[in-house]
């Protein structure tokens, strides 16, 4: 060990009694939090989960020990107790963007991209500013629609032979023309049906930039299908 994480070590000693001691004079005090961080440093996370409970029955809104218990668990993979102090963090305190993301982190091992969408759009209403947060949600909305045309393939498939969703084309008779959906935006382009699928984005977008967005993927699709029928590759 060199002298410089001796002297850490020693550091961390010292502010450990001195947290313990604030606490034994006052076991209501808030310095818990402190101690629990001091613990953590050490390596002594046992001790810190012990601290932090004990704290937490007596400063239950406590934010800064809440989301430290629940930082312990998530790196511990305890999911469910992971869960439920940050949950409690954000009903706290709804802008903190760091339990926003790990709320939203676990959401997303479960699968449930819906929630890890909604926690996160929640964060940004106060971090607007945050590019890297807008594209998580997008990363998580792209995602979510992969799933839902994934789903829309699987309704649409015959059981006799299996065809994809690519191989059938959609009964314009059976829809309700006043019903657009991203599903079927997608489900018009990915079928080439590209003047079916402006129509879908102009009726779902009331927001024009996501409307010009949505119009620039469905040019971009066409332009590389007429690419490949060419003979030319443009992700090569």
């Amino acid at each position: 060990m060199c002298h410089k994480e001796h002297e850490e070590d020693n550091e961390l000693m010292v502010l450990e009694q001195k947290y313990e001691e604030i606490l034994s004079a006052e076991p209501k005090s808030n310095a818990f939090c402190q101690l629990a961080d001091v613990l953590c440093k050490q390596g002594k996370v046992d001790k810190a989960i012990g601290v932090l409970i004990r704290g937490l029955g007596h400063n239950k809104n406590n934010v800064t020990a809440r989301f430290l218990l629940g930082k312990i668990y998530y790196d511990r993979w305890l999911i469910e107790q992971a869960k439920k102090e940050m949950e409690r963090v954000l009903e706290l305190t709804p802008d903190n963007l760091q339990a926003a993301r790990l709320l939203s982190q676990i959401y997303k091992s479960e699968d449930r991209f819906s929630r890890a969408l909604e926690t996160l759009e929640g964060a940004y209403v106060f971090h607007t500013d945050d590019n890297d947060l807008v594209c998580e949600i997008n990363e998580i909305k792209d995602v979510i629609s992969q799933n839902e045309l994934e789903l829309s393939g699987r309704a649409f498939e015959t059981p006799i032979e299996s065809r994809k969703v690519n191989e059938i084309k959609i009964d314009d008779s059976a829809i309700n023309s006043e019903v657009y959906t991203e599903t079927m935006f997608n489900l018009y382009m990915k079928q080439g049906e590209y003047d079916k699928a402006r129509e879908v984005a102009d009726n779902i977008y009331s927001d024009e930039a996501q409307r010009n967005s949505a119009i620039e993927k469905l040019e971009k699709t066409k332009l590389n299908k007429m690419n490949r029928s060419a003979g030319f590759n443009p992700e090569g």
